[in-house]
């Protein structure tokens, strides 16, 4: 069988849309969710002369075959589960972080988003016995420095935090090299994220034991770059690098985690609300959304969707240790 012909798995379901939509993307020969992705929104509406609702409805039924392709092709029978370092967190996303896909973490500054990156990127070189993954993690930072000196600190207290009664867990635990585990590197435009993404992180999975990536912000190179004209390019460049991400995801057996920004919602006339950035082009290809807020008395992580959990939240606070919730 030709290795370009897209399997049934990819095949639109067309009873889910309108007749004319339906008609339209029986005319035009999408029927698979490849074919519909070769196009942005815009071409799309603009090509086939689709409403932006109905153009929309495709995207999102593509996007969620795409994401089902992903998750339910490539489970592991086990490991498949790796703990956030806090029970109640673990508890809300149905068990903890799930292999394959994206996991979206957004908020507004100074909520935590950082803290909860780099808790992970502690917890996915912990023994197995720990719901780790005894591996390491690649860490891009493309707003500020690596906060070195706090990921020491959460190191130190590695041994109070994570306490049981088997001696070898306990000293395998306290003898990992966290600080040494961690590969770092500081991108500043989409050019770089994206050579980093085709090109550095491939070998560098080929030569490391490396089970986690870390993109903190996907929001920083993406907002600057692009003019109100280019935004079908940004969201092309988008729906590549989420691609890649996802098969990296598949063929490692990774955890991927891309921190987020927000921004005020449209349709909230105060201003107050905030929603994740990127819209609906980047939204469509995340597997997991997580929102983090804080009020002058907490701070609260909120699952959106989740593919293993339904909507709920967890209120948490920063010590030396990490993230701990207040449950």
């Amino acid at each position: 069988m030709d290795q370009m012909t897209p399997s049934a798995e990819d095949d639109l379901d067309l009873e889910v849309f309108d007749p004319y939509t339906q008609a339209v993307l029986l005319k035009g020969g999408l029927l698979t969710t490849k074919h519909i992705f070769q196009y942005t929104e815009a071409e799309l509406q603009k090509k086939f002369n689709l409403t932006a609702a109905a153009t929309r409805r495709v995207f999102i039924e593509a996007s969620k075959i795409s994401t089902s392709n992903v998750n339910g092709r490539y489970k592991e029978p086990h490991n498949q589960v790796l703990t956030t370092g806090c029970d109640h967190i673990d508890k809300a996303l149905g068990g903890g972080l799930f292999k394959y896909g994206i996991t979206e973490i957004s908020g507004e500054s100074g909520c935590g988003k950082t803290q909860f990156c780099l808790q992970i990127a502690l917890t996915v070189q912990l023994p197995l016995s720990f719901k780790g993954a005894k591996s390491g993690a690649v860490y891009i930072c493309t707003e500020d420095r690596f906060p070195s000196s706090r990921i020491q600190q959460m190191i130190s207290n590695l041994r109070f935090k994570y306490q049981c009664d088997n001696r070898i867990d306990m000293s395998e635990l306290c003898q990992t090299n966290y600080g040494d585990n961690i590969l770092i590197s500081h991108i500043a435009t989409v050019e770089d994220l994206k050579k980093c993404i085709h090109e550095m992180l491939p070998k560098a999975l080929l030569h490391r034991s490396i089970k986690l990536i870390v993109i903190d912000s996907i929001t920083a190179v993406f907002r600057g770059e692009y003019t109100l004209s280019e935004a079908p390019r940004r969201s092309r460049d988008l729906r590549d690098l989420a691609f890649c991400l996802h098969n990296l995801s598949v063929k490692h057996g990774l955890w991927i985690i891309c921190v987020n920004q927000v921004t005020s919602s449209m349709s909230d006339i105060t201003g107050k609300k905030l929603v994740p950035s990127l819209g609906l082009s980047w939204a469509n290809l995340v597997t997991t959304r997580l929102l983090m807020s804080k009020t002058p008395c907490s701070r609260y992580i909120e699952v959106i969707f989740s593919p293993h959990s339904g909507p709920t939240s967890v209120p948490f606070v920063v010590t030396e240790q990490g993230i701990e919730s207040l449950n």
